[in-house]
Order: C-alpha cells, then structure tokens, then sequence
C-alpha cells in the first residue's frame, strides 16, 4: 500500500490480530502491533522522503555499523529493496526483501552481494533474518545490526540479563570510554545512559514501562 511520503510498504496481519508494516526503502520495519498496541517506536521529526534513512523501527546498519569511511551505519538504511517472496504458515504471513549491489553501493563499497531480508508476523512475536551472501570473487568483511527503536515509558523502563558483563561507558567522555562490570540485576535509567555490554548474551528481557515484557 502507499504510506507516509508516498512510499511503498508492505502489511502483514496475522489471524490472531497482530500485524506489522514495512517500508521497501530501507527495508525498515516501522510498526509491530500486538492487538492494537505497537511496540516499535517511530520519531516524529522521521522523514519519509527518500533524502535521509526513517529515523525508527527497525532500521539495518549494513555493510557498516556507526561511522566509518561511508555514510552513518552503511546504505542499507538509504535505498529500495524489493520483494523477494512471501509465504504464510498456519496462518501467519512472512516476507522476504532483497537488495543487491548496484553502481550506488559499489561507489562506496566495491563488493557483489546478494541481502535477503526475511520478516516474519506471528501471534505475539515478529521474528527478523538477514543473511548476507558473497557474490563475489574476492572476500569481503562487514558488520551488520538491526538498530530496533522501542516505544517506551523511560521512568518505568529495564533490562534484565547483563549482570557479569564488561561495560564500556561513554556518558563521561565517549572517546575515553570507562571500563567497568556491570552488578545488577536490572538496568535502569533515571538519567542520560550511553553504555556499550561486551559479551551480552542471546537474549535480553526489556520492560518497556508500559505493561510489555519483551
């Protein structure tokens, strides 16, 4: 359907009243409803103009992550990608977008590749894949993540799991960032956080300060 900007994007409900929308340009999943509450989190000042990336969701950071010698966390997040497939199972709907290397990538990163982005909807979850094929002759590293904006209530937010980890703080200074260990059990946030956990592990537990474990 036609979205925001006039741009492409895809919906998928599921039977069981979740649902989800997905813009081609960016490939950037922008709304993840679980009856009728989302839990993504779009900024108001997004545009949707094709200038700049959609600022919310899940935007990707490929074939690089914060700055580096290309545009902010890659071109992933600035082009069209295209519908590859679609399938549903017992009900629930799942599509599968695909951006490969054209003159515009290969302007800033000289590699053949082949992305296939796979966006699944089911009762209660949205489950996300990206994998990244070498279609070249020559070897090629990257970095790759799905940069998720959650919608939340901040004075009520937490994360479980990341007692134990090694913790580089940025807030002081984030060129010198502080070592340290993280101790609780959960993490909060009555102020400015900017804090990176080295060797976190699989899976999270966030409490969104809205009633939402995710």
């Amino acid at each position: 359907s036609e979205g925001n900007g006039g741009l492409p994007k895809i919906n998928l409900k599921s039977p069981h009243g979740s649902e989800a929308e997905i813009y081609l340009f960016g490939a950037c999943v922008t709304s993840f409803k679980v009856p009728n509450k989302d839990l993504l989190f779009v900024r108001p000042d997004a545009v949707f103009n094709r200038q700049k990336p959609i600022s919310g969701g899940i935007p990707h950071c490929f074939p690089q992550f914060g700055p580096g010698p290309m545009q902010q966390h890659g071109f992933a997040r600035n082009v069209n990608w295209s519908i590859a497939d679609s399938e549903v199972t017992e009900g629930d709907p799942a599509v599968i977008l695909e951006l490969k290397d054209d003159s515009y990538s290969r302007s800033m990163w000289d590699f053949s590749f082949q992305a296939l982005y796979k966006v699944s909807l089911h009762s209660k979850s949205l489950s996300t894949t990206l994998k990244i094929t070498n279609m070249d002759d020559k070897p090629f590293s990257f970095n790759s993540a799905l940069h998720t904006y959650f919608r939340a209530s901040i004075t009520g937010v937490s994360v479980k799991g990341l007692k134990g980890c090694k913790t580089l703080n940025k807030d002081p200074d984030p060129k010198n960032p502080l070592e340290g260990k993280e101790e609780r059990e959960e993490v909060t946030f009555p102020g400015f956080v900017d804090c990176i956990y080295l060797g976190a592990p699989g899976e999270l537990i966030l409490d969104n300060g809205l009633g939402d474990k995710i």
